[in-house]
């Protein structure tokens, strides 16, 4: 094994072992044993965070250079990582009234949204002695077969 070689056995298996915790994240709703913030206004479209499974599906891994990359394709991804705000854009419709049937027009407008954070990818103690963990495995395995190999 070269050391070039290390190097990809290293980034591989990082890719592998935090794709897998950040995807753990969406079925324990937290991200590393933290609990997301409940939804404002509670209704029985799915999960939170997987209603339909898009944005967990569009998760994806990748090793660029000498490092690990996660990217969506998805544009509201990073929103819901981060947090932050949002203008939403209204078109004008038509509301009826259930209990007097009167229907009125709703006028075009924008609303400003305050996107809580429900972290789902990024760094962590756990991410961090994840790394760790495989860089000292790749190096002992590369470091033994290294050694068994002059003693031949």
């Amino acid at each position: 094994m070269k050391p070039n070689d290390l190097l990809k056995n290293i980034l591989s298996d990082i890719k592998v072992d935090l794709a897998q915790k950040f995807d753990r994240n969406f079925e324990e709703k937290g991200f590393f044993g933290g609990k997301w913030t409940e939804r404002k206004y509670k209704n029985n479209k799915g999960s939170l965070l997987h209603v339909t499974g898009t944005m967990r599906r569009s998760i994806r891994a990748g090793v660029r250079g000498n490092g690990v990359v996660f990217t969506s394709s998805e544009p509201y991804t990073a929103l819901h990582n981060e947090g932050g705000k949002f203008a939403q854009t209204v078109r004008a419709h038509n509301r009826t009234n259930k209990k007097t049937g009167k229907s009125h027009t709703v006028k075009a407008h924008t609303r400003n949204v305050d996107m809580i954070q429900r972290q789902f990818i990024g760094n962590h103690d756990k991410v961090e002695q994840s790394i760790n963990n495989i860089m000292d495995n790749n190096v002992t395995e590369y470091f033994n077969k290294l050694a068994k190999k002059i003693r031949q």
